[in-house]
């Protein structure tokens, strides 16, 4: 068991190893800790675009969404309430309805 631990501990490592190089920290055997390489750092957006996205989240009214930290509202199309019972009713009749709501494995519902 041992040994099976330490090769995964072993691919863990090596997985991760490339995630850490990629960044502006490296990880050193030093007081600190750490190492920085500024020239690492990816380019990001520059302000023209980011005024540009604020610019056109205040007209789309999703400003205030971000503003208060609340969850954006997806665009789609929106089902009415009686859809929302029917699709509730279809799910409820179906044999798998007791074990969806203990967590047990469910079969795919069948298509209407």
């Amino acid at each position: 068991m041992t040994i099976r631990t330490l090769l995964t501990t072993v691919a863990f490592a090596a997985i991760a190893s490339p995630a850490l190089a990629a960044g502006v920290i490296h990880p050193a055997n030093t007081e600190m800790g750490y190492t920085t390489h500024p020239d690492h750092a990816t380019q990001g957006k520059s302000r023209d675009q980011v005024v540009a996205d604020m610019e056109q989240a205040k007209k789309d009214g999703l400003w205030q969404y971000h503003r208060f930290g609340a969850p954006v509202p997806v665009k789609g199309t929106s089902m009415t309430r009686d859809e929302v019972l029917a699709d509730l009713d279809r799910a409820q009749k179906h044999p798998s309805w007791a074990q969806r709501r203990v967590g047990a494995p469910v079969p795919a519902l069948p298509a209407q």
